[in-house]
């Protein structure tokens, strides 16, 4: 077996079996789900509910993810599924790559750090606000399987945006701290609701911060992950073309 050969069985297996000869463009797909948003085709919706489906259709489309599902297209099904998989994991190492180069401190890594976070959730609440629109995932334990890596990157995200406040804003932290992994700690900390009380944070920015991660982490496992969790015995994997759209 070549490199090549193994390289693809061990990330594919027999999945080339799933491939679509003529698979849909994510983007013209995209642009299909919003206007059935926006004219009620499958859903009736009004009021909140309303908006945020319409928010959620319409924020995809600024950041990377469709289009790097997009460019991947012509290659396949399999191939766009795990186009999506690095990139996932391309967000999962981002910030730990800010802390192991000490490059927190400046604007684009927070920045960055926002706006991949900010992905996520738009993504993950689309999975479920739009889920009459999209067909079925392939195996929803892929699906929990992913949400769990988002969950750690948001942690991470959490952690540079802790990370930069605390190099650029005198007494954000009751003291200041001098290592990423007590920033990095400090961010699962309060996504856990723990509260050890050993890192406070004094700053108004800082309060502000910890409570939209706390709030942000309550919606992970009181939405995303009870909505997933409760599908997981569907093992079923979907193999007709329309739900490889």
């Amino acid at each position: 077996m070549t490199v090549g050969g193994f390289i693809k069985k061990l990330l594919v297996g027999n999945g080339g079996q799933m491939i679509s000869k003529h698979p849909r463009n994510p983007i013209q797909d995209q642009i299909v789900h919003l206007q059935r948003v926006w004219n009620n085709k499958h859903y009736y919706d009004f009021g909140i509910e309303r908006l945020i489906r319409l928010t959620l259709a319409l924020s995809l489309f600024l950041f990377p993810g469709i289009y790097i599902k997009s460019l991947f297209n012509r290659f396949g099904i399999v191939a766009r599924k795990l186009s999506i998989d690095f990139y996932v994991l391309f967000k999962f190492f981002l910030p730990l790559i800010f802390f192991y180069f000490h490059l927190t401190k400046y604007t684009f890594t927070v920045f960055m750090a926002v706006y991949m976070g900010l992905e996520t959730m738009v993504y993950l609440a689309s999975l479920i606000y739009l889920s009459n629109e999209y067909p079925q995932p392939i195996s929803y334990r892929r699906s929990l399987t992913a949400l769990f890596i988002n969950y750690i990157e948001i942690c991470f995200d959490y952690g540079v945006i802790y990370s930069y406040c605390n190099h650029n804003l005198p007494h954000f932290f009751k003291e200041k701290l001098i290592s990423g992994m007590q920033l990095v700690y400090f961010s699962f900390a309060t996504s856990a609701t723990v509260g050890y009380g050993d890192i406070t944070p004094v700053h108004k920015l800082g309060q502000m911060l910890v409570i939209t991660q706390i709030i942000i982490f309550m919606i992970f496992v009181g939405l995303f992950i009870n909505f997933f969790a409760s599908r997981i015995h569907n093992t079923k994997y979907h193999n007709n073309e329309r739900d490889f759209l």
